[in-house]
């Protein structure tokens, strides 16, 4: 009896390893395919993780990477749909200038001047374009670098607001401006940090119909100095806030003024990242939105 029973449950033993064993080269051979299905640039499949947890671990490694890879394929897609719109519009507007003139409008002085000037402010248009793929280029292969030097905050926030408040004025807005009279000095790029201002502010005037309401405070503490924009526009929807500074991201709200790659946000928030600052929004769809920029009295 005894060995009767060793023998069935040896039987037994075997049996469930067979099983399992075929179970496991099953979920290996479902990886390995999904795996040449990656590297053959098929369509990207979710695996299911179950199984042991070494198992479960690979599966959830692959799942995590063919997300990302998802993601990166949709950036792409989305960046070429921004930039065949943004380059489509000013082309056309340049090629039915050029097409003009050659057809004779040159002759005509007046005209010629007024076709001339629609081209340089088309080209005008671009170079923003150019600047916001260039910055991203930089940052992607790590080639861009700061040159900091003492900057004292006030005297540079001023002269880096007046074109925006002209902006900001001609548009309807009411343009309000907080600071106290003495800020720190810090060690700062200021063409950088002009650039993140300026996307910050552009946004602001962008979204906040005429009549609305941008305002400007800075200050300071013993750890970080802060400048902060809060405008009365649109507002960002609490499931956008984290995803408006990843690359070519346009929210709803967003997607009604064509302008733009969605590519601002990242670029600021980045710079902002390399002078080891951080950049934080607070927002409510319809009651305006108010980032802020923080940036440490000690960087270096």
């Amino acid at each position: 009896l005894i060995v009767g029973v060793l023998i069935a449950e040896l039987i037994l033993a075997v049996l469930i390893g067979l099983y399992l064993a075929l179970k496991l080269e099953d979920r290996l051979k479902q990886l390995a395919q999904a795996i040449d299905s990656v590297a053959s640039g098929e369509a990207l499949t979710v695996l299911p993780e179950q199984g042991p947890e070494e198992i479960r671990s690979v599966l959830h490694a692959f799942n995590t990477m063919v997300e990302r890879l998802q993601a990166s394929q949709e950036a792409r897609r989305q960046l070429l749909a921004n930039l065949v719109h943004e380059l489509g519009r000013p082309m056309g507007a340049l090629h039915s200038a050029i097409r003009a003139l050659l057809n004779g409008a040159d002759d005509d002085p007046a005209l010629r001047r007024e076709l001339l000037s629609g081209m340089d402010a088309q080209v005008e248009r671009l170079k923003p374009l150019i600047d916001n793929l260039a910055e991203l280029h930089g940052q992607i292969v790590g080639t861009l670098e700061l040159e900091r030097r003492p900057t004292e905050v006030g005297e540079w926030l001023t002269q880096t607001l007046a074109p925006w408040r002209a902006a900001a004025e001609e548009k309807g807005l009411r343009w309000q401006m907080t600071m106290p009279d003495a800020l720190p000095v810090l060690n700062m790029d200021p063409a950088r940090m002009a650039q993140v201002m300026g996307n910050l502010f552009s946004n602001a005037i962008k979204y906040t119909p005429s009549g609305g309401d941008v305002t400007i405070e800075a200050g300071a503490d013993s750890a970080e100095a802060w400048i902060r924009v809060r405008d009365s526009g649109i507002g960002i929807a609490a499931e956008d806030q984290a995803r408006i500074f990843s690359p070519f991201y346009r929210g709803p709200q967003f997607q009604r003024f064509p302008q733009g790659m969605g590519l601002g946000l990242t670029i600021a928030r980045d710079l902002v990242r390399l002078h080891g600052g951080r950049l934080d929004v607070q927002s409510q769809p319809g009651a305006g939105s108010r980032f802020t920029v923080y940036l440490p009295l000690n960087g270096s």
